[in-house]
């Protein structure tokens, strides 16, 4: 199935990740911020890996800096940092895919240029899409009008009266079948920001552990390539139903 355009794309959350080992020490940590700061000039926010000891009379909470979420002036755009990961995301308004990835390379230019060359252990593109219904009259929604997923009770069930569904969540992960990608694919209801309406996430993450490229030219060749699988799967877990919503 192709891939279309859509003048109101669901898109809430675009994420390029690329995960690296040896881990970056802490002083390179600090220096990749303040190169990065230019773009994301807001107060940068520290993040922690949290460990937790549980005696059998006391507990204890231990916070361990990890690195460093920096966002534009405009809090549209955010740029993660760790010890073995850098990840850009980009927010509403989701202005199509050529400016999103351009910032993400230039986000990897600047970590290769701080920490050197290192070995790619993980790629992953993550969208996050959220599907408002209009539902004026607050009736229930048939999920299977805007989702191609079979989310309804047994039979027996059914006629004893139980249903339509109305909260759900659905995780799935699997070899996608395309380039020795894996793909996790969460789908579940959501709170709904609009008046009268209800929401849907459908969150797909295309991620590759194997035979990764290693060059830049290679890479960002590569992240093309599992954009293009992320779409197909997307159209093909949506009905024609949803798609109207966002045409």
């Amino acid at each position: 199935m192709m891939p279309q355009k859509y003048r109101r794309p669901p898109i809430v959350e675009a994420v390029v990740e690329v995960r690296v080992s040896p881990p970056l020490t802490a002083d390179l940590l600090d220096k990749l911020q303040v190169r990065l700061r230019s773009d994301y000039p807001l107060p940068p926010q520290r993040t922690f890996n949290m460990h937790f000891q549980v005696g059998e009379e006391t507990a204890s909470v231990r916070e361990e800096p990890l690195g460093y979420r920096l966002t534009s002036a405009d809090a549209s755009e955010v740029v993660s940092i760790a010890p073995i990961a850098i990840s850009t995301s980009k927010l509403p308004p989701y202005q199509g895919w050529e400016p999103f990835v351009d910032r993400a390379r230039k986000n990897w230019e600047i970590w290769r240029r701080v920490a050197g060359h290192r070995q790619i252990t993980r790629i992953g593109v993550r969208y996050v899409n959220r599907i408002d219904i209009p539902n004026p009259t607050e009736e229930s929604i048939t999920i299977e009008e805007y989702l191609q997923y079979s989310l309804r009770f047994p039979p027996a069930a059914a006629a004893a009266g139980i249903g339509p569904l109305g909260h759900f969540a659905v995780n799935v992960e699997v070899p996608l079948g395309k380039d020795k990608c894996k793909l996790i694919l969460n789908a579940s209801s959501a709170p709904s920001p609009l008046v009268k309406t209800v929401s849907f996430i459908l969150d797909l993450d295309v991620s590759l552990e194997v035979d990764l490229p290693q060059s830049d030219d290679a890479l960002w060749a590569f992240v093309g390539r599992m954009r293009e699988h992320k779409n197909f799967v997307f159209e093909t877990c949506i009905t024609d139903r949803a798609r109207a919503l966002f045409s």
